[in-house]
């Protein structure tokens, strides 16, 4: 992300909420008007009704979105696990160096949820030079903490081993992922003995995560327990604001303008952690006209609210 993007944003967020709407409007496109509407008169519960309404917007936008120039493998093995799958979408234009990479992870509440249910993304990146990998990750209830950081380390030894079947630039690996799956990449992210020695991970892309903080607050039964569990005494250790002291990944973070209130408040105590950290704001992003699922089911449409952002992130990402 250039330098003037990320002034913006960090100068609106320290001046308040109006200002980073005003720097927000200044810098995105919007969501097309017969679309925003429908999505703000949502509002941003996260029900079945909304979550399928969401889908049904975009449906025929994915259907009609242009897919040239990618190559795609499916239902490639990572791992043991029959979730240990991958689906890969690389640029199919041959360049003198090998593309970047983006991982990319499902949201679900960790308990559902397909790569094939992102597969905009992947056409999107790979549309635009970079190798996406969709990631598939074990589930809960069957699978609990800490299964998803250990998903992604497995696929990045995967990317290491296989550099001809992706064919991307194994030193310049960014991690993605939104809502469940962004939490299996912050896991990834900030806990050291999760990771893989020289792994060639130059970002993280964290899309509104919903549990970076477990302590002080009811985790939802159906969703984050089946992952976390109910044990409290354990919850401290289970997130991520308390493991930031470590590794510094550059971290790339957004919510929806009308993103699930939880997401907001985890965004804004995860921010803080960094800044405390860091003396500076990390990037964010708001996507303006955006809830918890159109904040990515839009990518690859003819809105770019956030994909652009994300490109750029991606594309000046280098190993440090």
């Amino acid at each position: 992300m250039n330098v003037a993007r990320g002034l913006i944003v960090a100068l609106a967020l320290a001046a308040g909420p109006l200002a980073m709407v005003d720097a927000a409007a200044a810098q995105m496109s919007a969501n097309p008007p017969e679309i925003g509407a429908k999505i703000r008169q949502m509002g941003p519960d996260l029900t079945r009704d909304m979550v399928q309404a969401t889908n049904q917007l975009y449906a025929p936008l994915h259907a009609a979105a242009p897919k040239d120039g990618v190559r795609v493998v499916r239902d490639v093995k990572y791992g043991p696990h029959a979730r240990n799958a991958l689906d890969l979408y690389a640029p199919e234009q041959s360049s003198s160096a090998p593309p970047p990479i983006v991982v990319f992870a499902h949201g679900g509440g960790f308990v559902r949820g397909d790569k094939a249910d992102v597969a905009n993304v992947g056409a999107y990146f790979a549309r635009h030079g970079v190798a996406a990998i969709l990631m598939n990750y074990r589930l809960a209830p069957e699978s609990t903490w800490p299964s998803g950081p250990e998903d992604v380390a497995a696929l990045v030894r995967w990317i290491k081993a296989n550099p001809d079947a992706h064919r991307g630039d194994v030193r310049r690996i960014v991690l993605a992922g939104n809502s469940a799956g962004a939490m299996h990449i912050a896991a990834y992210a900030f806990y050291e003995e999760h990771q893989v020695a020289d792994d060639g991970v130059v970002g993280a892309i964290l899309i509104s995560s919903p549990a970076v903080n477990l302590v002080g607050r009811t985790i939802d039964p159906a969703r984050d327990a089946l992952y976390y569990g109910t044990d409290v005494s354990r919850h401290a250790q289970m997130s991520a604001v308390n493991h930031v002291a470590g590794r510094r990944i550059p971290l790339f973070l957004s919510v929806g303008e009308i993103d699930i209130p939880l997401a907001h408040e985890q965004n804004r105590e995860l921010m803080a952690a960094l800044f405390e950290r860091d003396k500076r704001l990390p990037f964010f992003k708001t996507a303006l006209g955006h809830n918890h699922i159109s904040i990515v089911e839009h990518i690859n449409t003819a809105d770019d609210s956030l994909g652009r952002d994300m490109l750029e992130f991606i594309r000046t990402a280098q190993p440090q």
